[in-house]
């Protein structure tokens, strides 16, 4: 990066990689942000009082009034203890989604499936920014990447322009645009309460429904699997369940998991396809699912229709699916473009893919 100009990195700087591992111990950080605390002990393999810990660490290296800053994000209750850590005197920018006390706050904002509209309010100024990161925790993102411009004194122009020229982070409420006549959008979420949060946000772009892929991963936290299918099946109208990195576990077992959070075994959703139709659960949504997380994905994506979104979650941006002890390469973004190219295609031919399996035509 330096041999070709650049004058400053941005890292996002994980539990796992701070300075107690050693992985990150000798890069001379100028400005430290903090976005949300949000435990992930049991995946991260630390307690909270661990993952607090190895998170100040980041804090605590910001001594110098003259070159060092701290941003932090005063919506989370643990801001006040990331803010004490370090010199005192090291300048501290706050930012805030609704909180007028802080330096960098949102003034008014609108979100819709294509653009989020936010007007930011900040010690110098008035900011007008149309960005294409969707949905409410993007604004987040947006206001700490204000607050960072205004802790390193950049002209407000330049943090407007270079906010404005990020279409999308990768794997993060990320939209996939082929100019269907329906949102398609690829995020991270795997766990319970990440998915929750995505899907609200989902919701409040005001979709005609939404279709939610979900899985989890074989090997690891048997309890969260039947919880996320009970946060999926409660937030979206259409659930597709599938594999996810399933390792040496059978898929069919993670699966039989996971349908365990809408009150359901394997046996008897199997027991329901018998005649080709899977019965509503009790609140009116429906629920399907496939151990192929190709077919699971592209079935999702055949299911939508104009106004609807699609929501594949699990790997985000990540690029493999692990089976046995093989890693191959898949990509989620990858695979519902594929399938946006067919979507006319199967509609056309009078395919049902509100279905699934899909029905063909009665003429077959």
């Amino acid at each position: 990066m330096l041999y070709n100009g650049a004058e400053a990195a941005l890292l996002e700087a994980t539990t796992d990689g701070m300075p107690s591992s050693g992985v990150d111990s000798e890069i001379d950080y100028d400005i430290a942000v903090l976005t949300n605390v949000r435990h992930a002990g049991d995946e991260a393999g630390m307690t909270y009082e661990e993952y607090m810990n190895s998170m100040a660490s980041l804090f605590s290296r910001m001594v110098d009034p003259e070159r060092h800053r701290k941003v932090v994000n005063i919506d989370d209750p643990s801001a006040p203890f990331f803010a004490a850590q370090g010199g005192q005197d090291v300048p501290v920018v706050t930012y805030s989604f609704e909180n007028k006390k802080a330096d960098v706050h949102t003034l008014k904002y609108q979100l819709s499936l294509f653009e989020t509209e936010v007007l930011v309010q900040t010690p110098h100024g008035i900011l007008e920014i149309s960005s294409g990161l969707l949905g409410r925790d993007n604004i987040y993102n947006i206001l700490a990447s204000v607050a960072v411009g205004v802790a390193v004194g950049a002209p407000l122009e330049d943090i407007v322009k270079g906010i404005e020229e990020v279409d999308a982070i990768p794997g993060r409420c990320e939209l996939i645009d082929e100019e269907q006549a329906f949102g398609v959008i690829v995020d991270h979420a795997r766990t319970p309460e990440s998915l929750s949060r995505l899907l609200d946000g989902v919701k409040e772009l005001g979709p005609r429904r939404i279709v939610t892929v979900i899985g989890c991963c074989g090997e690891r936290e048997r309890g969260k699997r039947p919880v996320m299918t009970k946060v999926a099946a409660e937030k979206s109208d259409v659930v597709m369940l599938t594999s996810d990195n399933p390792a040496n576990e059978d898929p069919l077992d993670i699966l039989d998991d996971m349908l365990a959070g809408v009150g359901w075994t394997m046996e008897e959703y199997l027991k329901h396809g018998t005649n080709d139709y899977y019965p509503p659960l009790p609140n009116g949504h429906r629920i399907f699912l496939h151990d192929i997380r190709r077919v699971a994905v592209r079935a999702a994506v055949a299911m939508g229709e104009q106004g609807d979104v699609v929501v594949i979650t699990g790997k985000g941006n990540d690029t493999y699916q692990i089976e046995v002890d093989k890693k191959e390469f898949f990509d989620d973004r990858e695979e519902c473009r594929e399938a946006l190219q067919y979507v006319d295609q199967l509609h056309r031919a009078g395919i049902d893919t509100s279905e699934f399996p899909w029905r063909l035509p009665e003429s077959h």
